[in-house]
């Protein structure tokens, strides 16, 4: 059995290193989708593409991948 702290921690990683790049991806989706149907960029779809872009940057961080205006 996993003792209650290291549980913790694991669900954490499982989370960050599953749930977050996924949900960056749907977020990028749903604002392309939305920029297709529309025929035009808006505020809605902006924000979407944004944030999965962040969400993306933030699941690389956590996985330790460098960006690439790091590389630069």
């Amino acid at each position: 059995m996993i003792p209650l702290l290291a549980r913790k921690y694991l669900y954490r990683y499982l989370i960050v290193a599953i749930g977050l790049p996924i949900l960056a991806r749907l977020l990028a989706f749903a604002g392309q989708s939305l920029e297709k149907r529309t025929g035009k960029d808006n505020v809605v779809s902006k924000s979407l593409k944004s944030a999965g872009r962040f969400a993306q940057r933030r699941a690389d961080k956590s996985q330790g991948k460098k960006s690439a205006a790091a590389v630069r």
